[in-house]
């Protein structure tokens, strides 16, 4: 009788570990203001733009399109450069709780420099790989959180700082806070990390 009760109470678990999902939506569209730290240039500030389909339960497809501008100088020359990175990335998630997700990204990344300031290396396009993984999940019915970490196989130093540029990791992790201000709105805030630099903003998202 105990071996019966022990499955049934393993099934239970299985199957509300299994509809953590619903607390999470991965039907999205967000958009906001993003500020990087400069180290050669001024400090960079610009927009990010996120797009995340689902295909079921545990699979979903996410685009980002970030822009950012900065003033820099060579030479005693000074212009502004803006540059955009765009990310395609597969994903899939699966509940580490009743309320939280383990993901897991992969996808590609590139590196557009706009501007170009004659005889230097400012404004070289890179492309490349990246990959993500972190925790995502709710903290109560209007608090949701996200911690990750990621890596990006692209050089951006080249753009930045050319030959100083001190900061060359590829490495990213930050975190991110976000209250509903409804059943599909929420407001969120995350500092991160980035190839970039210490970089934080703030977004509305749309569930959709």
């Amino acid at each position: 009788m105990k071996k019966y009760i022990t499955l049934a109470t393993l099934a239970l678990l299985m199957h509300t570990a299994a509809e953590a999902n619903d607390k999470l939506r991965y039907d999205y569209i967000d958009f906001g203001y993003i500020h990087s730290e400069g180290e050669r240039t001024s400090d960079k500030t610009g927009y990010e733009l996120n797009l995340s389909l689902a295909f079921d339960d545990t699979w979903y497809v996410r685009s980002t399109l970030q822009s950012q501008s900065a003033d820099v100088w060579v030479a005693g020359s000074q212009a502004e450069v803006t540059a955009k990175e765009y990310e395609m990335a597969f994903g899939f998630h699966v509940p580490s709780s009743r309320t939280d997700d383990f993901f897991m990204e992969a996808g590609y990344v590139k590196f557009d420099g706009d501007g170009v300031i004659p005889q230097t290396t400012y404004g070289n396009d890179e492309d490349g790989f990246l990959v993500n993984l972190g925790l995502r999940g709710r903290l109560s019915t209007n608090w949701e959180y996200k911690l990750f970490a990621g890596y990006k196989d692209y050089d951006f130093s080249p753009y930045v700082n050319e030959a100083l540029h001190e900061d060359s990791t590829s490495t990213t992790y930050g975190l991110e806070g976000r209250y509903y201000l409804s059943k599909n709105w929420s407001f969120g805030i995350k500092a991160s990390e980035e190839i970039t630099g210490l970089t934080s903003g703030f977004d509305f998202r749309l569930n959709l």
